[in-house]
């Protein structure tokens, strides 16, 4: 199906190919001549703007678990087996279409549960959502203490499966230690939710590993010159640089380093790097990057040789390290359904609270706080 451009579209994926033909009807033939409903999960995804990149990947993470159960019939609902209908919507990486959006799939397309958009900014307004609708929602690409933050009185309705950012701030120092540099840090990090938490944390991580951070530099999402900290990171003689930022502001930042000759030995550009539309918007500036890896099949962990030959088959290694926590994540609310047996919201919402299953993204069990830890990992772009 052809990418939709405006943000109010509704992308309907039927489940399996036998189900394609029926997808707009949203009822699948039964041997007792009966039309049960398909069971309607909703998504609010950024498929374009400036987070379009990690969109994509969840789209095909979230077909591929859909596909999964469909393949094998859909789940019994009150004794009868019901094929999951997908309705996928474009919030054009803005945050208050992203909640409208979450509103519309309950009340207009009938979603039972949704599934969370990337980034802090765009899944918490929607976990918001769902919380007054009283609907599941479950999330990824949603560093886990900022999640839990999103909800000061506490979440009830939302769930989010990702790692934890002080995980992250261990990793990205080791990586960056690994390299024979004169341990002076440039940190770059913007005022999204995961950029305020992960600011003092790299830090700390960097202060335990005998660093020093001689440039922190703090900027709104929507910064586009760097220049006045990039030539002061210079002056000072960073030879690492750290970020925590957007595609769009990370491909800015790298290229003003190149035209101001700035050109540090070790760099990181978190949440930025990790997917391909990082080298593609960079080419060569690209290499040697460190990139994030929430997911590889090092692991092995049950379910990895059945992404590997199918979103595989799909996507490039990185992107398929990015799509398969989304995967998981669907995972996890269609097993809550299946176990709840029940399209009810208070039921699935029992489920995802008694989730403990070892899936593809690891163990997962929710804590008080409605957050699951996954793994994370550094990688480098060569």
């Amino acid at each position: 199906m052809a990418r939709r451009k405006r943000a109010t579209t509704r992308l309907l994926l039927a489940g399996s190919l036998g189900a394609l033909a029926l997808g707009a009807l949203g009822t699948i033939p039964s041997t007792t001549g009966a039309t049960p409903p398909s069971i309607t999960i909703g998504a609010s995804l950024p498929l374009t703007g400036p987070l379009g990149g990690l969109g994509s990947d969840q789209e095909a993470g979230y077909r591929q678990a859909v596909d999964q159960v469909n393949a094998h019939g859909g789940i019994a609902v009150d004794g009868m087996k019901r094929h999951v209908r997908l309705v996928i919507m474009d919030n054009a990486s803005d945050a208050t279409t992203a909640s409208q959006q979450a509103r519309d799939l309950v009340l207009k397309d009938g979603a039972v549960a949704l599934l969370g958009g990337a980034t802090p900014p765009i899944s918490i307004p929607e976990g918001l959502a769902a919380e007054v609708a009283h609907v599941p929602f479950v999330t990824t690409n949603n560093p886990v203490d900022a999640f839990a933050a999103g909800d000061p009185s506490g979440w009830h309705y939302a769930w989010d499966v990702f790692f934890k950012e002080q995980n992250q701030a261990v990793a990205v120092s080791h990586f960056v230690n690994r390299c024979s540099t004169n341990k002076k840090v440039a940190l770059f990090t913007d005022t999204e939710q995961d950029g305020v938490f992960q600011r003092p944390l790299y830090i700390a991580a960097l202060k335990k590993a005998g660093d020093t951070v001689v440039g922190d530099y703090t900027f709104p999402v929507s910064t586009n010159d760097f220049t006045s900290f990039i030539t002061q990171a210079k002056t000072q003689g960073a030879q690492i640089v750290i970020g925590q930022m957007i595609l769009p502001a990370g491909v800015t930042l790298l290229k003003q380093m190149k035209a101001l000759g700035f050109k540090p030995r070790v760099m990181i550009i978190a949440k930025a790097s990790n997917a391909q539309s990082w080298v593609q918007a960079l080419g060569p500036l690209a290499e040697g990057t460190g990139m994030e890896l929430t997911w590889s099949p090092a692991a092995s962990n049950p379910g990895t040789k059945y992404v590997e030959a199918t979103l595989g088959k799909k996507l490039p290694l990185v992107d398929l390290a990015s799509a398969v926590p989304d995967y998981g994540a669907a995972q996890v609310l269609l097993d809550a359904i299946k176990t709840a047996k029940s399209t009810n919201a208070a039921k699935i919402n029992r489920a995802l609270a008694k989730t403990n299953a070892r899936l593809v993204i690891g163990h997962i069990a929710f804590q008080k706080n409605h957050t699951a830890v996954t793994h994370y990992a550094v990688g480098q772009w060569q």
